[in-house]
C-alpha cells in the first residue's frame, strides 16, 4: 500500500498493491454510515395524524431523536450532513439512531449487514 498526502486539502489517500485509490479511514467511515442510514431512512414510513402513512423525513428523524433522546444532540442539517457523507457521527448518536431502527449499532460502523 502506498499513502499519497495531499498537501492543499490536508488528506491523504490509499492506493492498493493494484494501484487502485481507496478511501481514507474518515472517508470509509463516512460512506458506511452514510449508506446505512440511507437505507433506514428509504425503508422506514410513519404514521400521520389522519392515519395515513408517509416516508420518514430528515426533519421528522431529527424530531423523534430530539423527543426520545434529549441529551443526544441532533438538528435536521446535521442529519443532512451524515446522509451525504460530510460528517462522521458520534457515538451517542449512533445508539440512539441504533435504537429508533431497531438495528444493532454495529450495522452503522460495519461493512458487513448484521442486521
Amino acid at each position: 500500500m502506498t499513502v499519497v498526502a495531499d498537501t492543499e486539502a490536508g488528506s491523504a489517500r490509499f492506493d492498493n498493491s493494484e494501484g487502485a485509490q481507496e478511501h481514507t479511514p474518515r472517508q470509509a467511515a463516512a460512506a458506511i454510515f452514510s449508506s446505512r442510514l440511507s437505507e433506514l431512512i428509504a425503508e422506514s414510513v410513519v404514521s400521520t395524524e389522519d392515519g395515513s402513512t408517509r416516508g420518514l423525513t430528515l426533519y421528522s428523524l431529527a424530531q423523534h431523536l430530539e423527543l426520545a433522546y434529549p441529551d443526544v444532540p441532533v438538528s435536521q442539517s446535521g442529519l443532512y450532513r451524515l446522509i451525504h457523507g460530510d460528517a462522521i457521527p458520534r457515538l451517542d448518536l449512533i445508539i440512539a439512531l441504533a435504537r429508533v431502527f431497531d438495528v444493532p449499532p454495529e450495522y452503522f460502523v460495519t461493512a458487513e449487514k448484521p442486521r
